[in-house]
């Protein structure tokens, strides 16, 4: 440990937070009925060609298509992938 250190003390920085998905389902169900699980439309509905995804809501054309369908632990899935795709790492 350096002089300057021993003096004055050296800051570490908190890590830097988690980015946190545009979509996601804690915000979406504040937008509606408490106790079921909200569609992540947000009415931007155009398909990206190359990832195949909603650029509005990050699901596919089945997971759209199917949503009506899906039972609640089956949206909860969905939606864990749609935040999960909006990650850093699931863009690259």
């Amino acid at each position: 440990m350096g002089l300057f250190d021993r003096l004055f003390g050296r800051r570490r920085s908190p890590a830097p937070p988690r980015p946190r998905p545009l979509i996601n389902l804690d915000d979406a169900r504040a937008r509606h009925v408490p106790g079921e699980v909200p569609s992540p439309c947000i009415s931007v509905c155009q398909m990206d060609e190359q990832t195949g995804l909603c650029r509005g809501c990050y699901r596919t054309l089945d997971e759209i298509a199917d949503w009506a369908r899906l039972t609640d632990r089956e949206r909860l899935e969905a939606w864990a992938r749609i935040e999960a795709r909006q990650m850093p790492a699931a863009r690259s």
